[in-house]
């Protein structure tokens, strides 16, 4: 099996203490594909020079031999046939399901990777899978049982829509398998020493039994949490225990001028517990602050939320943690175990057609649709201080959740353990594929001779002749000029534009059927856009 990757880039322009956790998703993906995979070539269909950058870095960080990456280009159609299975590490099937139509025998099976999932433009990704000959041979890979069943509602949803419209049944045939992201877990634990923990917390100026609830992520009412279910949290906690209790919170503001709201609140709602904030490229910090916690804590209520890397990252750094029974959040955790896991509410179904409307209407962008929804979301804040509480006052489940946590995180989260998972898939979606036989074409990108059959006189017949109307000097000044000649690869190779000349050489020419009797093995639509073309150029002409 033969797996090529279809990238496009993730970087943007660097700002300072920004990490985009698309961005370390699909960069760390590849590091460990390119450093746990079985394949012993990694063909990757390029586009954008940055994408060859990004791979080619990717490629080096994971310790590739410069020799088994072969970068190709995602324009050149002739390299699709070559693979079984073409990944994207994205659920964006660009074009490729369309390209698979112009292939023959069974094509490729393709696969992507959700991430965030709302909003228009993620709905205008999924749609793509209902509206373009999508198979059973194709999945897209979710991250958590929640992002799955969001994605089979989006499709039922919209082929009920089809029927009302056309009258027809249909569900989407696509797979929705669910293997979770990774993480390199010796990097985190390594991050979590007994030296590295009495660093920090100097640091950070804490004495030795003050409670520190970690939170490591965007700092973002609208796009990631809203501040006050965990400044409440914290701030209870403190009274309930009489513990110092510190919310030390790591990360970068989005929007900045947000940063004076965040401070405000925290200032309004704790009293006894103290709040500070950390930039993610606060040079003290280069292995984050995940030594110096004591419970990690993040009460996440965003449908933008796809899966959480943090909660894992916080179970290889060992820590207990307390965070929101959401989506791929509580994929993550065996409650009282390793982790608690906090209850949330929202508004039943039916509730939110305003939100849709707003979203439709572009009175509200993509974060204030998320940020009103997350307004109306709620998490149940004695729940998380009560929980706390236990976990202050008990050092020993700390300890105990600690081991388990780390354990279940190497175990399980580890990368080595979830690439093979992806290489198992992508043999069951190969061996799932079925001869394309259907011949349908982009609707958006139709065939011009047929959509546009009617703007010429005729179209060329099998049974019209073909004649040489140049002579070998004029033949060679017309294709010795660019203006002529762009529209090549388009055509038949030189060895069969010479047999088309010679064989309508001479009194009568020869028919364009016997012509296609000749070259049989041609691909019969490149034969006749070169005879057009020749046409075009008056080196031949019709009888």
């Amino acid at each position: 099996m033969t797996t090529a990757l279809h990238y496009s880039p993730v970087k943007t322009p660097a700002e300072a203490g920004k990490i985009f956790g698309l961005q370390v998703a699909v960069l760390d993906w590849l590091r460990a594909f390119f450093r746990y995979s079985a394949q012993d070539e990694f063909p990757v269909l390029i586009g954008e020079a940055a994408g060859r950058r990004e791979i080619e870095e990717a490629a080096s960080e994971a310790g590739l031999d410069p020799k088994r990456l072969a970068l190709l280009d995602q324009r050149a159609h002739e390299n699709l046939p070559n693979f079984d299975t073409v990944f994207r590490a994205d659920p964006d099937p660009k074009r490729l399901l369309w390209q698979r139509q112009n292939l023959n025998g069974k094509g490729f099976a393709f696969c992507g990777l959700a991430h965030a999932i709302s909003g228009i433009e993620g709905a205008q990704v999924l749609e793509q899978y209902c509206l373009a000959p999508s198979t059973a041979a194709d999945a897209i890979v979710c991250p958590s049982k929640a992002v799955a069943g969001a994605i089979r509602a989006f499709w039922d949803n919209y082929g009920n829509y089809l029927k009302q419209r056309f009258g027809a049944s249909f569900r989407c045939p696509a797979q929705l398998p669910v293997i979770p992201l990774g993480i390199d877990t010796e990097k985190f634990a390594q991050c979590a020493t007994a030296a590295k923990r009495a660093e920090q917390r100097q640091k950070l100026g804490l004495k030795e039994h003050d409670i520190v609830l970690l939170w490591v992520g965007r700092l973002s009412a609208a796009i990631k949490a809203h501040p006050l279910s965990m400044f409440k949290a914290a701030e209870r906690a403190a009274e309930l225990t009489g513990a110092a209790v510190h919310l030390v919170m790591q990360g970068y503001f989005v929007p900045k001028e947000h940063e004076a709201e965040f401070r405000k609140l925290a200032h309004a709602v704790c009293h006894k517990a103290q709040v500070s904030f950390i930039a993610s490229d606060d040079a003290r910090f280069t292995d984050g602050l995940w030594a110096a916690g004591d419970i990690f804590l993040s009460l996440v209520d965003n449908v933008q939320e796809s899966f959480g890397l943090t909660p894992i990252e916080a179970m290889a750094a060992g820590l207990p943690r307390v965070m929101s029974d959401w989506n791929g959040y509580r994929d993550s955790v065996e409650n009282g175990v390793d982790g608690f896991l906090i209850r949330t509410l929202m508004p039943p179904p039916g509730a939110g057609s305003a939100l849709c409307g707003q979203l439709t209407d572009g009175k509200e962008i993509y974060g204030g649709f998320l940020g009103k929804t997350a307004l109306c979301t709620s998490v149940d804040i004695e729940m998380a201080a009560t929980t706390i509480k236990a976990l202050i006052e008990d050092k020993n489940k700390r300890r105990a959740m600690t081991q388990k946590a780390h354990a279940r995180a190497a175990a399980t989260y580890d990368w080595r353990h979830i690439i093979p998972a992806y290489e198992a898939l992508w043999r069951e979606l190969a061996a799932k594929r079925q001869d394309i036989s259907s011949n349908l074409s982009y609707p958006l990108a139709p065939d011009p001779f047929s959509i546009y059959a009617g703007y010429a006189s005729a179209a060329l017949k099998e049974s019209d002749r073909l004649q040489v109307l140049a002579g070998a000097d004029e033949i060679r000044m017309l294709l010795g000029h660019g203006l002529n000649i762009f529209g090549i690869d388009i055509m038949v190779g030189p060895e069969d534009v010479t047999k088309i000349i010679n064989g309508a050489t001479g009194k009568n020419g020869i028919a364009i059927a016997d012509l296609i009797a000749q070259l049989p093995t041609r691909d019969r639509a490149r034969l006749w856009r070169t005879v057009g073309w020749l046409l075009k150029l008056g080196i031949l002409r019709t009888d």
